[in-house]
């Protein structure tokens, strides 16, 4: 091909070419779950969501200007995918680099897990592009300090703490190989610029009690230590990369910094691997925690291969073997006929539709760590959903959206793992069981604050407890339907429920805040350490909602 002699023809062609595969995967393949309960957020934009920062939201509302359906969720991350694909290109500072054009997509293959953000939305997606966007300004910034430099330095940290709180990291690490730049002026603009700019998302966890900061430094707690967590973490390194990692690590480790910038990228890699080497001891790693480092590791392998001809050729046909791998995988993905297994993307179908016909398309609450389900479920058929999150799993977006105050009064299905009610369909290998509620009344977002952060008690002993409840909401409120328990726990699981009583709790008004009294006998459990107590909701015998503050629990004989 004739148009393939010319070098800038050869990177639009390459460009071009894994635009249109990624794009006809898009086409092709459903949603995931995380993708659809992302596309929940992107119905109502803010700056902020439970789980992480709202750039995410914002390019699958993107996305949907151009588009319905998947293709609404995904279009505008293939774009971001190919604009990262040029800036990483601009970041390669060889002389003789356009001879290689056709080396640096081989690399691109050969970081198998960069390639899965040509064609889904997480917040890995953004984060990757403001990585790249990041190093880009960085290394012009440290040429040729103008003002141009210096506020898009600042836009792209933003942007990378607007896409995942991960992107302080790659902020901490840079600083961190050029202490320098704590004395340069024009340094502190752009993080001023910066922060400036990330504002709107400071005010919005103010006004909503920091729900991101709490669930990820708080609420979601420390695991017990178990050896396969670091192991995971070493296996993820290996399969962020895919088979070509040998010779990737190799190049990596191999090329020595030359400047300021790429000891940049060295420290970026081995400070990801460092934390997160860490964070294994108290927490199950996942792959995606690490993937900004495949930027780094692409740079340095470009300059390596180029300069060793026969560990390029090694690549090659290792690369070669990796890309058969990936375009199958592709494959299978979009095509649960061609797939020997049911992937996630396929699951949809096996269970969302059988379900809305055996709820006759009523309004679904979903409970227990479901908003994967929920999420998916409203995607595929426009039915709305909620849920109410129960201590055995953990809250989400769904515990500060307007999902609640869209069942109120309605006639729903109350679905979970562990509703007691009959059998509606099998979600894999889960039951999902379902319960009709008429006339669904909830008022899940109060708050019960216990005193202090200690209780004290003798198994068999009267427990005198004293608490505030804080009717947040904008109406008054009655009891009918709910019951108000004391929750012994560990960790996540309850270890006993004791319900109160209290007298002429019949209705609270708008915004109104009570101390409520009682008492109860101290239960024989199994106390320990670990052992806490709180005040929980239960509504429709449903399950405990997450409605009241942990305390410490004391024993003394």
């Amino acid at each position: 091909m004739k148009i393939l002699q010319k070098q800038r023809h050869q990177f639009i062609f390459f460009l071009l070419l894994f635009f249109v595969i990624n794009f006809l995967q898009i086409i092709f393949s459903e949603v995931i779950e995380d993708e659809a309960y992302y596309w929940v957020w992107s119905q109502n934009m803010a700056f902020g969501y439970f789980d992480h920062p709202p750039l995410v939201a914002l390019w699958i509302k993107i996305s949907s200007l151009f588009f319905d359906g998947e293709m609404g969720v995904r279009f505008f991350s293939t774009l971001s995918f190919t604009l990262m694909l040029i800036v990483i290109w601009k970041l390669i500072d060889l002389k003789n680099k356009n001879n290689y054009i056709w080396l640096f997509f081989v690399l691109i293959v050969s970081t198998a897990m960069l390639n899965i953000y040509g064609f889904i939305t997480t917040p890995d997606t953004p984060l990757l592009l403001f990585t790249a966007i990041f190093l880009y300004f960085y290394q012009r910034f440290l040429k040729e300090e103008n003002w141009w430099y210096t506020f898009g330095l600042g836009f792209a940290m933003v942007g990378m703490l607007y896409s995942k709180y991960h992107g302080i990291l790659v902020i901490f690490f840079t600083v961190l190989s050029n202490l320098k730049l704590l004395k340069n002026k024009r340094f502190w603009v752009a993080s001023g610029f910066g922060l400036l700019l990330f504002l709107p998302h400071l005010y919005w966890q103010y006004i909503n009690d920091y729900p991101s900061f709490r669930y990820h430094l708080i609420e979601r707690g420390a695991k017990k230590y178990k050896l396969e967590y670091t192991l995971m973490h070493f296996v993820n390194q290996i399969a962020i990369v895919g088979i070509t990692f040998p010779l990737i690590y190799y190049a990596f480790f191999k090329e020595k910094a030359k400047d300021y910038f790429e000891k940049a990228l060295k420290y970026i890699v081995y400070g990801f691997f460092i934390v997160f080497f860490f964070s294994s001891f108290k927490s199950n790693p996942q792959a995606q925690w690490t993937v900004v480092i495949l930027i780094p590791l692409i740079l340095f392998s470009f300059r390596f291969f180029v300069n060793h001809p026969k560990l390029r050729k090694k690549l090659l046909y290792i690369a070669m073997i990796q890309l058969a791998i990936l375009l199958l995988a592709r494959v299978f993905f979009a095509s649960e006929k061609l797939s020997p297994v049911v992937l996630e993307p396929h699951l949809a179908k096996t269970w969302v539709y059988k379900l809305e016909k055996k709820t006759q398309r009523k309004p679904l609450v979903f409970l227990n760590y479901a908003y994967g389900s929920a999420s998916i479920y409203y995607f595929y058929t426009g039915i709305r959903t909620h849920v109410y999150s129960i201590l055995r799993g953990r809250k989400s977006q769904y515990d500060i959206d307007n999902s609640e105050a869209y069942m109120q009064h309605k006639d729903v299905y109350a679905v979970s793992d562990v509703v007691k009610g009959p059998l509606l369909v099998m979600k894999g290998d889960k039951k999902l069981k379902g319960i009709a509620i008429n006339n669904f009344t909830t008022f899940q977002k109060v708050k019960c604050t216990l005193p202090g952060n200690e209780m004290i008690l003798t198994p068999g002993k009267e427990v005198k407890l004293s608490f505030e409840i804080f009717n947040s909401y904008q109406k008054d409120i009655t009891f009918e339907n709910v019951e108000i328990l004391g929750v012994f726990q560990k960790k996540k699981k309850v270890l006993k429920e004791i319900a109160l009583e209290f007298e002429d709790l019949e209705l609270m008004k708008a915004k109104e805040k009570r101390t409520l009294k009682t008492s109860f006998t101290a239960p024989d459990i199994e106390y320990d350490k670990e052992t806490t107590f709180r005040i929980s909701l239960r509504f429709y015998n449903l399950g405990d909602g997450f409605q009241g503050n942990k305390i410490k629990v004391k024993v003394v004989n």
